[in-house]
């Protein structure tokens, strides 16, 4: 994978598999500790200890419909932290969701690019319209704190019968999280 957005999509894949239906997408750049992090959380199924482990090899899959047995995705990823003086870790417990921890070096030169996480969001959000999104954007500069939330939730209850789908929706979700990313200068990362 060429950016950590691409990252992201898979694992919201993954969590969408697991049949999730809350996400919660954090992205925090701490420019003063030189971190930048990624939280998924989500309230699927769950995995127990040995699949836990088992997920971070790449000889191990739980998709069923695959030929060759691999799931490249998270030991890439965790390979992608580690490498920019990162780390990965990762907590699940069945029937309550798992949640995922990314730390990279902000400033490392093996620091992949942050990518298009707007379209990677909104691709996410129109594609499981089903799944409820809690995305959440934060910059920590010079001790002043920039943040962006955005709720599908909250969307969903105001529009009553309209679905996410509605060209419209998606125009409005595609602007709202443009300017959340321009707000927090996440575009830079």
């Amino acid at each position: 994978m060429q950016d950590i957005s691409l990252h992201l999509l898979d694992i919201i894949e993954n969590s969408v598999r697991a049949q999730a239906k809350n996400i919660k997408i954090r992205v925090i750049r701490n420019v003063q500790k030189n971190r930048l992090r990624i939280i998924v959380e989500d309230d699927g199924i769950g995995m127990d200890s040995h699949t836990l482990e088992m997920a971070q090899n790449p000889f191990y899959t739980s998709k069923q419909e695959r030929e060759k047995k691999v799931g490249l995705g998270i030991p890439l990823f965790k390979q992608n932290a580690e490498l920019s003086n990162g780390c990965f870790k990762m907590a699940s417990e069945p029937g309550f969701g798992t949640v995922l921890t990314v730390d990279f070096e902000l400033d490392n030169i093996d620091r992949m690019p942050l990518g298009n996480l707007k379209d990677t969001l909104l691709g996410a959000i129109v594609g499981h319209a089903e799944v409820d999104f809690s995305i959440n954007l934060s910059v920590k500069e010079k001790g002043v704190e920039q943040s962006f939330h955005f709720d599908t939730a909250a969307i969903k209850e105001e529009l009553g019968d309209i679905p996410l789908t509605y060209p419209d929706v998606i125009e409005y979700i595609d602007q709202s999280l443009q300017e959340g990313i321009q707000n927090t200068n996440m575009e830079e990362v």
